[in-house]
């Protein structure tokens, strides 16, 4: 390596590990919003709300996706004379906490794998800046003795 040569200093994290990142995060919302949203819908459910009204219109429509494989699997249970608890919900909830805590785990690995990258290429950054001042005090040295 010649005293004078330039060394790339830069250091980027690879197109692989940041698409799957924002993939993760993407999919993580997604199981947030069937969370709350189920959630949501069984506060209603239980206390008797309007079903015609737009909020829980809308409530019931964004959480049918999240319950439709979960459907009918528990009886609903009567809560007072018109409300009702939706089991089935309870249920997807409690499944879909797990799925969120398993890419919040594989969100951390990802990371992980980015710093370890990032440290990697600062170490090997690091060591070229040494090896060239190694050969330019080799090359002040031996211009030394030749004088």
């Amino acid at each position: 390596m010649m005293a004078n040569e330039q060394i790339d200093t830069k250091v980027t994290v690879p197109g692989y590990l940041r698409l799957s990142k924002i993939a993760v995060w993407a999919l993580y919302f997604w199981v947030l919003l069937g969370i709350v949203s189920l959630t949501l819908r069984v506060f209603l459910l239980a206390f008797s709300a309007n079903m015609s009204v737009g909020f829980s219109q809308f409530v019931a429509n964004v959480s049918a996706d999240y319950l439709a494989p979960f459907r009918g699997i528990f009886p609903s249970k009567a809560v007072g004379t018109t409300g009702y608890l939706d089991v089935s919900a309870l249920f997807a909830i409690v499944v879909y906490i797990f799925i969120a805590w398993a890419i919040s785990a594989l969100v951390h690995y990802i990371q992980g794998k980015i710093d370890t990258n990032i440290k990697e290429q600062e170490r090997a950054i690091e060591q070229k800046r040494y090896q060239a001042r190694l050969v330019a005090t080799k090359k002040q040295q031996t211009s030394k003795k030749a004088i």
